[in-house]
């Protein structure tokens, strides 16, 4: 058998086995692994400066509610219960104005979400349900043992009961949030941003 070489001079193996090889290389490129879905009810959505992702853009008749509080996004990572509750969880014990005593509330640690999502080391602000807002640096993050508590004295937290997720930390003496927003207990969270 024999080939004849065409103008470039290579050999029709050759060709055969580089366009193999280059196929190869954008099917994989293209092939990256999606992180996947949650099963349950979300009940917490993180937008912004996230290097993990699970759902697309904001769809405003499906997600009304992110919508109704004028939150946009081209992707973003979206949470159910079971997602939250399969990261290291922290405990915090606190008196607030709602619950009138103190209370153990338990909730993934927020550094381990933010880690686990590979979100930047910034601003982060968190929307609840009824608009209220505040928001954390890096160092408060790294300086306090800040949940996003789904439970209080093992019960969890409902729609209407100051859940579904309460950020919260342990506040020393005197220690109190900022007029701007800047650490304050946020309940009925649903929405956190990373990022201006």
């Amino acid at each position: 058998m024999t080939f004849t070489l065409d103008p470039f001079g290579l050999h029709p193996m050759r060709v055969f086995l580089v366009a193999v090889v280059a196929a190869l290389c954008v099917w994989s490129s293209s092939a990256v692994a999606e992180e996947p879905a949650p099963e349950e009810m979300v009940l917490l959505t993180v937008s912004g400066l996230v290097g993990e992702s699970n759902r697309g853009p904001l769809d405003a008749s499906k997600d009304s509610l992110l919508a109704a509080q004028k939150i946009d996004f081209p992707k973003a990572f979206a949470f159910d219960r079971a997602m939250l509750l399969a990261l290291p969880q922290g405990t915090v014990t606190a008196t607030t104005k709602e619950l009138g005593a103190p209370v153990i509330f338990k909730g993934p640690l927020l550094r381990e979400v933010l880690s686990r999502i590979e979100a930047a080391k910034t601003k982060i602000s968190f929307i609840a349900i009824n608009g209220f807002s505040g928001w954390l640096l890096p160092e408060d993050v790294d300086g306090s043992d800040w949940i996003l508590a789904l439970e209080a004295d093992g019960k969890p937290l409902g729609i209407g009961q100051q859940g579904p997720v309460w950020l919260i930390n342990t506040r020393g003496p005197g220690q109190k949030p900022g007029a701007d927003g800047r650490g304050r207990w946020v309940w009925g969270v649903f929405y956190m941003r990373v990022g201006e």
